[in-house]
């Protein structure tokens, strides 16, 4: 696809971005500074200075972790909300292994890490999901429904290397009708819609627990 966009376009976005940003984080921001003011006049008025100042730069310390990963999510998720299905066509395998692992982290799945390779065994991407339920990923970018032989090869994995795991399988271009009545009994099968819900935000999918092996 040709860049049709020229640096002052890409400045003007940017500075629109940024203060839709800071707009919907108005709330997280200003309370945030009023914690900092708060802080910085308990710490001066104290009068056991080293354990207090102690104690404020532990809190100060854990406030900006929070604050570095919140700002983070936020930035990934915003980047996500770029992306388009026919953005997602064109990506190779990994960088779909990513784009789903992204999506995972800023619905609210923890642990998440990209594992997906040669002697991958059959998972692309595992995590937790949002109830703390170990979860393992495969990813199908192809241009095609994914068949029952790719579902039936995947039930094997949560059969043998991912034993206790729910099984969440994301395809591009859906699957097949026959690899969906194979495969939901024993997993969440995310197809094309349900993927376009999930990075528009509308519907992120998780994993019940207790389904069939």
């Amino acid at each position: 696809m040709k860049d049709t966009s020229s640096p002052t376009n890409d400045r003007t976005n940017i500075g629109v971005h940024t203060g839709r940003w800071l707009w919907a984080h108005r709330y997280a921001l200003v309370l945030a500074s009023v914690i900092a003011l708060m802080l910085g006049a308990w710490i001066a008025q104290s009068a056991e200075p080293p354990g207090v100042w102690l104690a404020g730069a532990l809190v100060v310390a854990a406030a900006l972790w929070w604050a570095r990963g919140y700002v983070r999510l936020s930035r990934q998720r915003r980047a996500l909300e770029l992306v388009d299905l026919s953005e997602v066509d064109l990506m190779p395998g990994t960088e779909f292994e990513e784009h789903v692992a992204g999506l995972m982290r800023v619905h609210g799945y923890t642990a998440v890490t990209v594992v997906g390779g040669a002697d991958d065994g059959g998972a692309d991407v595992v995590g937790r999901s949002p109830d703390g339920h170990p979860v393992v990923v495969q990813c199908k970018r192809w241009a095609v429904p994914v068949p029952p032989n790719e579902v039936r090869a995947f039930i094997g994995v949560l059969h043998s290397g991912y034993e206790g795991y729910e099984g969440l399988f994301v395809s591009s271009n859906g699957f097949t009708e026959a690899a969906a009545q194979e495969g939901s009994p024993h997993m969440v099968l995310v197809d094309r819609e349900g993927l376009r819900r999930w990075m528009a935000g509308i519907e992120a999918p998780e994993p019940p627990r207790g389904r069939s092996r």
